[in-house]
C-alpha cells in the first residue's frame, strides 16, 4: 500500500469538496458554530492519504467528473459555479439516478463527508459528543 501523508485535493478540487460539502450539509446545519470548511477538507486529505494511491486518483477524477457533469445534465455551467439549489439537485440526481454505480459512489462520498463534518469539534460541542471519554471503560 503506497500512502502519501502529503497528498492535497488541488485548488481547482479544494473549491469542488467546498461546494459539495456545502450543499450536502454545510448549507443545512442549524448549529451555533459550524466547522470550518478548510478544516473539513483537510481531515478528508489526511483520511485519503493514509489510503492507496488508486483511492485518492479515484477521488480526484470523481471530482472532476462531478464539476463537468452539469453539462450532460442541461445546465450550462460547472457544478462550483452553479447556485447552491441546483449543486444540491446535481447531487440529488446522482443519488436517486438508476445507476447503481453512481448511486454508491456518491452515497460513499456523503457518508465520509458527513463523517469527518460531525467529527469536528464545533459539531462535537454542539451535539455534546466527547470522543475522549465515549470509549473509556466504566
Amino acid at each position: 500500500m503506497q500512502c502519501d501523508p502529503d497528498f492535497e485535493f488541488g485548488e481547482g478540487n479544494n473549491e469542488t469538496m467546498r461546494n459539495m460539502i456545502a450543499a450536502m450539509i454545510h448549507d443545512f446545519v442549524d448549529a451555533p458554530e459550524k466547522p470550518d470548511m478548510d478544516n473539513v477538507i483537510r481531515e478528508m486529505e489526511k483520511y485519503l492519504g493514509g489510503m492507496p494511491s488508486l483511492y485518492r486518483s479515484g477521488m480526484i477524477w470523481l471530482l472532476r467528473a462531478l464539476e463537468v457533469a452539469p453539462f450532460a445534465m442541461g445546465y450550462r455551467q460547472q457544478y462550483s459555479k452553479l447556485p447552491r439549489e441546483d449543486q444540491v439537485k446535481v447531487l440529488q440526481s446522482f443519488e436517486n439516478g438508476s445507476n447503481y454505480v453512481q448511486r454508491m459512489i456518491i452515497v460513499s462520498l456523503k457518508g465520509s463527508i458527513i463523517v469527518t463534518y460531525f467529527s469536528e469539534p464545533e459539531m462535537e460541542r454542539t451535539l455534546g459528543y466527547d470522543h475522549h471519554s465515549c470509549l473509556v471503560a466504566k
